[in-house]
């Protein structure tokens, strides 16, 4: 499915999205003028434009995919995306502050084809831009329903702390070569999943008290947060750079434990274990080196099988959506996300 397919299905809602992460951006006190300007430049807007009401949805740094999937759920419960709005604004600001620390961790130069922030200045100043969105994730949700606020803020920070222990997760991986799929799937749950589910409670409990509804949701979009980062896993081994925007084997040449990667660990030959063991062991990859894992992995039909566990977990996913018990349940936007975050190519 492509970007257009996505940009004219769901553009009212981006745009909505877009305007309102915008505006409460443009809140903050202008004291340190360089804070906007990061803040700015990572999400690709005009520096110089503070009160915009209209964007390109062709230009926007991103999917946006978690503050839509908050808006299309509290859709689905009540037809009243808007009394989400905050809340997806918020989902959007914490795992747009993830993306910044994220790419000081990796020493990643770019990021959806352009510079990232800690590359443009510095490393201090990119945990700076970071800490910022995280303080304004929490402070868009004080602007909810009062007696909402204090479990929203519950479910984002839960979401916050998984986030954090799987990127711990994710790294230590790298300097292992035993990690088994059981313990993968826990870390890609918390890494990327938790968030996503995260995104589906705050629609659902904006929208309804029923607590099996928010349930049936989150794990609707928990199952399918770990098929999104499994999908993520196949575009990083056999994507188009073109299209995601970061080299074709960019988690070959990082050494990432993807579930690609796993397979060979375990089914491959031991001549080739050792092949894949002795390669990772190595500081920089060589473009060899790539070609050579790639050759293992077809071995093993890797690329088949981690397109059978993306659609395993697709279709938990939809399992969960069946199940919920209330509101009005008008799923196709949510059906049409979900079937667009495991085909993307982007």
């Amino acid at each position: 499915m492509t970007a257009n397919w996505y940009l004219d299905t769901y553009g009212t809602y981006l745009r909505a999205i877009e305007q309102h992460l915008h505006a409460l951006c443009s809140t903050a006190p202008d004291v340190a003028p360089l804070y906007r300007q990061m803040v700015w430049h990572h999400f690709a807007w005009d520096v110089n434009d503070v009160t915009s009401n209209d964007f390109d949805l062709t230009l926007i740094n991103g999917k946006r995919s978690r503050p839509l999937m908050t808006l299309l759920v509290a859709d689905a419960i009540c037809g009243a995306h808007d009394r989400a709005m905050s809340a997806a604004a918020a989902v959007e600001l914490v795992h747009n502050f993830t993306l910044v620390h994220d790419d000081v961790m990796d020493v990643s130069d770019t990021r959806r084809g352009r510079i990232t922030v800690w590359k443009k200045w510095n490393i201090s100043q990119a945990i700076n831009a970071g800490d910022g969105m995280y303080t304004w994730a929490i402070r868009a949700l004080t602007t909810i329903a009062p007696n909402k606020i204090a479990d929203a803020v519950a479910v984002l920070m839960d979401a916050c702390l998984a986030t954090v222990q799987g990127q711990v997760l994710d790294i230590g991986f790298e300097e292992r070569m035993d990690v088994t799929a059981d313990e993968y799937l826990v870390m890609i749950y918390n890494k990327s999943g938790a968030l996503i589910e995260g995104s589906a409670r705050l629609g659902a409990l904006l929208s309804t008290d029923d607590t099996a509804t928010v349930d049936a949701y989150g794990e609707f979009a928990k199952n399918l947060g770990i098929a999104f980062q499994i999908q993520d896993d196949y575009l990083g081994v056999w994507g188009d750079e073109a299209l995601t925007g970061k080299s074709a084997t960019s988690d070959i040449e990082g050494k990432k434990k993807s579930f690609p990667v796993l397979i060979a660990l375990d089914e491959a030959t031991e001549a080739d274990k050792a092949t894949l063991t002795t390669i990772y062991e190595k500081d920089v990859l060589s473009k060899a080196d790539v070609q050579t894992v790639l050759d293992i992995l077809d071995k093993v039909d890797a690329k088949e099988r981690t397109h059978q566990l993306t659609n395993e977990f697709y279709e938990k996913s939809l399992a969960a959506l069946n199940s919920v018990p209330t509101g009005d349940k008008n799923h196709d936007g949510l059906l049409g996300l979900a079937n667009f975050l495991i085909k993307r190519d982007y």
